[in-house]
């Protein structure tokens, strides 16, 4: 080897084992001196003790390129560590030109950023390495001492032959050296191998005999012309450079700095950085890819969507629509089967719907158990509803999962584009909605996306931020309608009926937020509320009534209300607080609701009624209308739904008015007829032997004064 050869060898990681050989056994090492640049003051202090703790000094944290450049002039390292991104006029990369320029001391960048923009940048200021943001502490270490030794090797290029020889052979980086061959017009069209060491043969996989003396294209026929275009301009104009660069025949990544050491010759200090590379590319795969499924998730599905919106602005003939979609009733198998078995389920829901798409659809997992799907270059809208109904399809294939057989069904709405969006989350957004639109019509539903959805779910969304200021600010009310007895007209009770009182004085009716309240379970504190005000009214009426007086208050519960299992615990202390009689309550719930889960339901009812309280069915007739519960279940009282006594002029209803006074005359069970509003439907009831009634012709819900004065008056 030339002694000129030698003098270009960068030394990379074997500058400590030839110090160890100069100095002297069990002299003290002092600890190496860094600057720490990082405008994010908490994870500067973190590096600060790590590096402490690793028994490096540090001369200092500063948060700007500007400082930097001072701290390095007043006081000089022994190496910066230096966050890419900085605030104020200069960043890192600035930064770290400047530093090497003018004090040439070794800079290793922090930074937590893959874009490849910004790494082309900083690999042109040639860093001596990258520490990824969270710091690992062994990584660390690792980067700054392959710094330290780069950087002192560079400083020692001028010691001993032998020196280097020693070292040249010892070396962990790969070295290499070329000369130029040009063509007549003396144009670099190949390097020959001259020299190379042994980490060379270990890195490349190349032994000595293989190489030196032939040509890089010989040796590596899939040569980017990259690799002789810059290795050579170094060989003619003596000017050093620092590259990294990918050989796919090797399928390794180098971080190449190559030197001059005589006219058309080249060295070249080769660093295998694959690992590096690979932990970066599996770190980025993992930061946008969902780690159960591997599916992207809903960082590169919002990416992909951008993308397309922005296709769309340039292309006049792209086409493309947004799939969303939602497992029905998942829970159900989580809370069944186990989550083990869920994350298979979803597993093979990713499967189905990748075999649903092309390669140039995106299939993304954005939720638990919900799903996104882009598709690109559609011909028609027609194409987003064939896929989704295939997805449909193949999803109502039996699961078969351990020996279960699992039966899926998903809803999905379909936005459809180009529509003018700016913002990816929009898309996904009016997606989900119109999902949620087809959810409410049942399982396995599909719907497209219109406007109106959005107007909807906007009003909805206004409607749920009021009702939360409305509970918290108290504004909900009562209002009593009166209940009669047809046979002598006498008060029997009032139905307590609830309303909200807008901010201008307005009184807004339960059709126009129970909906909502019951979507977002806003009805538990509502219902609390309700029946917490009906039992102090009832406490404050029965001190005012004697003992013997027929006279009840009715309470609606909702299903999720009476869902809920501390029900009659919360009954019971509604009650007490208020110092009510049980026996005056009586609670209604609609059919459905036992049915739901009739077991709970029937345990329920039992409770309530040893309390004393009475149990009512309401709008009897509209739901499961099922005989068999009127034995099985505590009921005292069936309530005719309004929309059979208002069609009473119908023969056919009132023949069914009819029947259910008998039936629940014969069960042993009082009857109430709402929503009465003319003599005539009176007439019928009190014909037919109804005990109760309550409508428009007695009566509108009254506000609590007005119901206070009736209960007083005489005629009750």
């Amino acid at each position: 080897m030339t002694r000129q050869a030698l003098g270009a060898v960068d030394v990379a990681h074997d500058l400590a084992p030839a110090k160890a050989v100069e100095d002297a056994p069990g002299a003290a090492k002092p600890p190496q001196s860094i600057l720490v640049v990082e405008d994010e003051r908490i994870v500067a202090l973190d590096i600060k003790t790590r590096l402490k703790k690793l028994g490096y000094t540090v001369t200092g944290v500063v948060a700007s390129g500007e400082a930097a450049l001072a701290a390095c002039r007043d006081n000089p390292p022994a190496l910066v560590l230096m966050d890419i991104f900085l605030a104020g006029d200069m960043d890192g990369i600035e930064a770290a030109r400047r530093i090497r320029e003018d004090h040439d001391l070794p800079v290793v960048y922090i930074t937590s950023h893959d874009d490849q923009k910004t790494l082309r940048r900083a690999a042109r200021t040639a860093p001596y390495g990258y520490v990824i943001k969270p710091v690992d502490e062994r990584w660390l270490q690792s980067a700054i001492e392959v710094a330290l030794y780069k950087h002192a090797t560079e400083v020692d290029l001028k010691r001993s032959e032998e020196r280097f020889r020693r070292l040249f052979e010892r070396m962990l980086n790969a070295f290499a050296l070329f000369e130029i061959v040009c063509d007549p017009a003396d144009l670099v069209t190949d390097l020959r191998i001259l020299e190379v060491n042994p980490a060379f043969e270990r890195v490349t996989g190349f032994s000595r005999g293989e190489v030196e003396g032939r040509l890089f294209h010989e040796v590596v026929p899939g040569l980017e012309p990259f690799w002789i275009e810059t290795l050579g301009k170094v060989a003619t104009t003596r000017v050093s450079t620092r590259f990294e660069n990918y050989l796919a025949d090797l399928n390794q990544y180098f971080l190449v700095e190559a030197y001059s050491p005589s006219p058309g010759q080249v060295a070249a200090i080769i660093e295998d950085v694959t690992d590096l590379r690979r932990g970066e590319q599996l770190l980025r795969h993992r930061t946008f890819h969902d780690p159960l499924t591997d599916l992207p998730n809903r960082a590169l599905c919002l990416d992909r969507l951008h993308r397309a919106i922005e296709r769309a602005k340039r292309r006049l003939n792209y086409t493309f629509a947004v799939i969303f979609l939602d497992l029905d009733r998942f829970k159900l198998i989580n809370d069944s089967l186990g989550h083990l078995t869920g994350d298979k389920v979803l597993c093979r829901v990713a499967a189905i719907l990748k075999r649903n798409v092309r390669r140039l659809d995106t299939v993304a997992r954005v939720g638990g158990d919900e799903f996104a799907i882009l598709l690109e270059e559609i011909a028609s809208p027609g194409d987003a509803l064939r896929v989704a109904r295939n997805i449909r399809d193949s999803l109502k294939e039996t699961l078969t999962i351990e020996g279960q057989a699992i039966y899926l069904s998903a809803g999905m709405g379909i936005v459809l584009g180009p529509a003018d969006y700016e913002r990816p989350e929009e898309l996904l957004q009016n997606a989900t909605i119109a999902m949620n639109h087809a959810r409410r019509g049942g399982q396995g539903r599909i719907k497209v996306f219109d406007w109106v959805m959005r107007e909807v779910a906007e009003h909805d969304m206004g409607v749920e931020t009021g009702l939360r200021r409305s509970l918290e600010e108290k504004r909900f009310l009562l209002y009593y309608q009166p209940i009669l007895s047809l046979a002598d007209g006498s008060l029997v009770g009032f139905e307590a009926l609830v309303r909200r009182q807008r901010p201008d004085g307005g009184i807004d009716l339960p059709g126009e937020f129970i909906p909502v309240a019951e979507e977002t379970g806003l009805i538990i504190p509502l219902g609390n509320l309700v029946m917490a005000e009906a039992c102090a009214t009832l406490g404050r009426w029965s001190k005012e009534m004697p003992a013997d007086r027929v006279f009840s208050i009715a309470v609606n519960l909702s299903g999720k209300q009476f869902s809920q299992p501390d029900l009659v615990k919360q009954t019971v202390k509604s009650l007490r607080e208020a110092g009510a009689d049980p026996r005056r309550l009586r609670l209604e719930i609609t059919e459905s609701v036992l049915m739901d889960n009739p077991e709970s339901a029937l345990a329920k009812l039992r409770g309530l009624r040893e309390l004393g309280i009475t149990i009512g069915i309401d709008d009897f007739g509209t739901g499961y209308s099922s005989l068999s519960y009127l034995q099985r279940f505590p009921i005292d009282c069936l309530k005719i739904d309004r929309g059979f006594v208002g069609g009473m002029d119908d023969h056919g209803n009132r023949v069914i008015v009819k029947t259910v006074v008998n039936l629940a005359h014969s069960l042993g069970l009082e009857v109430v007829a709402e929503g009465i509003e003319t003599p005539r439907q009176e007439a019928l009831l009190k014909e037919f032997g109804c005990d109760f009634g309550q409508g428009f012709l007695y009566a509108r819900p009254l506000p609590h004064d007005k119901a206070c004065e009736l209960f007083r008056s005489p005629a009750a």
